[in-house]
């Protein structure tokens, strides 16, 4: 008797055994499959992103930008006109008879790239921010955010010297400086485009480009013929579509560059 009943005793404990789990077991069983599906689940969930999901070239571009006309604005006077300058682009400087002098040849080659960086008008401002960040945000996702500063200033530069053409070819007398990223903004969007036509989203060949590039044009004849709303300033309708087509020809080479 007493073998016989060490023998079950034995047996309650020997794994080979099947028998069924305790409440205290299952309950822990419950436990760790609800533990597992949960670490499923957040394996699963996609990353939460901020609202504004701005790389960080174009931030900080468009917080240069934002930083530099706060500075003008609080300038004296006389120090605000001399930044401008040097720091806007004067076409009279590539084409007068006149000899220049040492500062005059300091702003001929700051200008082209300073202009950029400087601004009318909060208006104008914000008006190129806002499409800095429409545009830029994903071309700089795509291609990376040296391409996408080099596209800007390259393009912006490629603006300038069509308004210096343009000035110099039919406005000779014209003293106005030029200001804005709008020559670079443009090129982004034309970078957009191509950048668009390059994933098949415009189908094949290049018709399906040719209404938003019409488009643009519209818009850029539009606003310097009436100039922008809520200011009196004029617009440099040469420098957007010189900026624009240089991105939509610059696009793909700068994109194939290889830069570390």
């Amino acid at each position: 008797m007493n073998g016989s009943g060490n023998h079950q005793n034995d047996g309650e404990n020997d794994p080979k055994i099947a028998r069924f789990p305790t409440p205290a077991e299952r309950a822990e069983i419950e436990r760790m499959k609800k533990g597992m599906e949960e670490a499923r689940r957040k394996a699963d969930a996609p990353a939460s992103e901020p609202i504004f999901n701005v790389p960080p070239a174009t931030k900080y571009l468009s917080g240069l930008l934002i930083l530099i006309h706060v500075v003008m604005e609080f300038l004296p006077l006389p120090l605000k006109e001399k930044v401008l300058q040097f720091g806007a682009f004067l076409p009279q400087l590539y084409f007068t008879d006149m000899p220049l002098g040492d500062l005059d040849r300091i702003a001929a080659v700051v200008g082209p790239f300073g202009h950029m960086l400087l601004h009318g008008g909060w208006l104008h401002l914000a008006m190129n921010v806002f499409t800095l960040m429409a545009f830029g945000a994903g071309l700089e996702k795509e291609i990376g955010g040296k391409k996408f500063l080099l596209l800007f200033v390259v393009t912006g530069l490629a603006g300038a010297f069509t308004h210096l053409a343009y000035i110099a070819w039919f406005h000779p007398n014209d003293l106005s400086p030029l200001v804005g990223a709008s020559g670079g903004i443009s090129g982004l969007f034309g970078g957009v485009l191509m950048m668009a036509h390059g994933r098949g989203l415009m189908g094949e060949g290049y018709s399906k480009l040719l209404p938003f590039i019409c488009i643009w044009i519209l818009i850029s004849l539009f606003f310097g013929i009436f100039g922008m709303p809520g200011t009196g300033a004029a617009i440099a309708w040469t420098t957007h579509i010189g900026g624009f087509i240089a991105g939509l020809l610059l696009y793909r080479p700068i994109a194939k560059m290889n830069m570390r």
